[in-house]
């Protein structure tokens, strides 16, 4: 009986998600977070880094159009893909597609995702729309992009759902000069070693931010063994701490997404992706598709001062 209301529940919850995605469940989110860097190279000052996780072409929750017109909005100088760019087999030539549509306008970096191994993508073809892009694709490597005299290391972890990821060989070739890190991985299932990699932030997505939220609760779909606190939003790695803190949570950041605001001074951070597309479940309701714009911004530049929000 307890399976049977259990799934009376889940059909009206994707009735009435699927209604509400009609008005308003498939209007974009542009998330800025304003990353306040102490002694931030004068080259790196006012880059723009977009990330972009959980394409699932196929079950993709917006246009593509409206996410290569979003990029040229943007002009980011660097264009990060968090993994998970098909829903299924027969979808994978349009997600190669898009990929290279929309690596074109920048170069591009990523990782690859549970979904990518699963369904066999060919990652292959996959890398030679980041090579052409001038980016590369990450599996537990490390590469470092020059932004004029600045020197920039990316960091992207394997997939740890199929136990492709390898932390510690990633972390080891970071051990180069660079006046910033970043790592990309695409679940946050690997979050307790995240901190190895020395990144200033790490960035993942694959929770879907959950997809159906509800008022005041956390995610009940995450997609994954991790707790689901972390299904999306901030937070930064402490000293001595189990769990990461949550900074800004994920009604915060669907109200403030217009301008948030981090320092790396205080800790490592997090940011956890809703990304765009869908996974089983056809639907999101409270739980917009996403694409977070990273501006790198001097601390104490014209004022900036460590006001985290």
């Amino acid at each position: 009986m307890t399976w049977i209301l259990s799934a009376a529940l889940l059909f009206v919850i994707i009735v009435v998600a699927r209604l509400l995605m009609s008005r308003s469940g498939r209007q974009l989110q542009i998330t800025h977070l304003e990353l306040l860097v102490p002694a931030l190279h004068p080259d790196l000052q006012g880059r723009r880094i977009v990330f972009l996780s959980d394409l699932h072409v196929g079950r993709l929750h917006v246009p593509a159009d409206d996410l290569a017109a979003a990029l040229e909005c943007e002009r980011p100088d660097l264009l990060l893909f968090g993994g998970d760019y098909a829903a299924e087999t027969p979808n994978h030539a349009r997600a190669l597609e898009l990929v290279r549509r929309l690596s074109s306008l920048q170069p591009t970096f990523g990782v690859a995702g549970n979904a990518d191994h699963h369904q066999h993508l060919d990652l292959d073809a996959l890398q030679e729309s980041f090579l052409a892009s001038g980016g590369e694709l990450l599996l537990n490597e490390a590469a470092t992009v020059r932004l004029g005299d600045a020197e920039l290391l990316l960091l992207g972890v394997d997939d740890p759902v199929w136990g492709r990821a390898d932390v510690d060989a990633t972390a080891a070739q970071a051990d180069i000069p660079a006046d910033l890190r970043i790592a990309i991985c695409h679940s946050p299932a690997l979050f307790r070693q995240f901190p190895h990699l020395g990144a200033a932030i790490t960035l993942v997505g694959h929770s879907h931010g959950g997809q159906i939220r509800l008022p005041g609760c956390e995610a009940h779909f995450t997609h994954g063994t991790y707790p689901r606190r972390l299904a999306s939003g901030l937070f930064r790695y402490e000293e001595g701490a189990e769990m990461p803190r949550r900074l800004l949570d994920h009604s915060e950041v669907l109200t403030n997404g217009a301008s948030l605001r981090a320092c790396t001074a205080g800790g490592p951070l997090l940011y956890v992706s809703r990304g765009v597309g869908m996974g089983v479940i056809p639907a999101r309701l409270a739980c917009p598709p996403e694409i977070l714009v990273i501006e790198l911004v001097a601390e104490g530049a014209e004022g900036d001062a460590c006001d985290e929000r």
